[in-house]
């Protein structure tokens, strides 16, 4: 959640400015071996606290017309104080008022650093974290709460992707970025099959993501759009998903407490 880890998701301009400076292009061969070095530093990744906090979902139709809000609460911790490295992330939808019927309502997302990510969703035929069962890629791809959040993008999905290519340095929103290409070993209609993400070069923040689906149509973009200062470091305030097909949009608003 700082701007030095990748999790739910730096740096506001207009997504369609020319940028000012020219992009540096990597060779092929310089896109494989620095995608995946850059892949395993965003991998190792890991929150330095322990947080507790809340969030506002607010959804747009394809009208531009509000729909109710979701609130959710979510977590941050080590659950085992002997494995620092280890830590999992809880997000629970308290009100579903607009929401589809059996949509997803409690996620839990396993983390360990310099591993890709798990999932499991809690219900009432698997109400306990320690016997949800796990799962990644294509099946993390469904709607979280009815909002156009997926379940794969609290992950950060994509980064597990072995398909790593680091293609241009540019400036983007502001920010000089390393632009990443992930692609999906086996994408299918209804997922991600590519993603290309705007990293700040300085701190690893994500500035932008834009997804697309298996024909190679934009599906969705990404973009973080305010921090807030806690206790010396920046964390993430809002963030917003535009789904260019559906043409919904959903923006997160946190609310993030350092456990005591």
């Amino acid at each position: 959640m700082t701007m030095k880890w990748i999790t739910l998701f730096s740096m506001v301009i207009s997504a369609g400015q020319i940028d000012a400076a020219p992009l540096i292009v990597k060779a092929p061969v310089e896109q494989i071996q620095k995608g995946r070095a850059l892949q395993m530093r965003l991998l190792r990744m890991q929150p330095r606290e322990e947080f507790d906090g809340k969030a506002v979902l607010h959804r747009r139709d394809a009208k531009g017309k509000p729909l109710p809000e979701l609130q959710a609460s979510f977590q941050s911790y080590r659950p085992d104080p002997k494995k620092p490295d280890e830590w999992i992330q809880y997000y629970q939808a308290i009100n579903l008022d607009g929401g589809p019927a059996g949509a997803v309502t409690q996620l839990v997302v396993y983390r360990k650093a310099g591993e890709p990510g798990e999932y499991a969703i809690l219900n009432r035929e698997h109400p306990r974290i320690s016997t949800a069962p796990r799962f990644q890629g294509n099946a993390s791809m469904k709607p979280y709460a009815g909002s156009d959040f997926w379940l794969a993008d609290f992950g950060f999905e994509f980064f597990n992707w072995k398909d790593q290519r680091l293609v241009e340095e540019g400036m983007h929103r502001s920010q000089w970025c390393l632009i990443l290409e992930s692609r999906n070993p086996k994408p299918v209609a209804g997922t991600y099959a590519r993603v290309k993400s705007w990293i700040d070069k300085d701190t690893l923040g994500l500035v932008q993501a834009n997804a697309y689906d298996h024909q190679g149509r934009l599906l969705k973009i990404f973009k973080p759009i305010s921090f807030k200062k806690v206790k010396g470091q920046y964390h993430l305030e809002s963030m917003e998903i535009r789904n260019a097909q559906t043409r919904t949009r959903t923006t997160a608003k946190f609310d993030l407490r350092p456990r005591r």
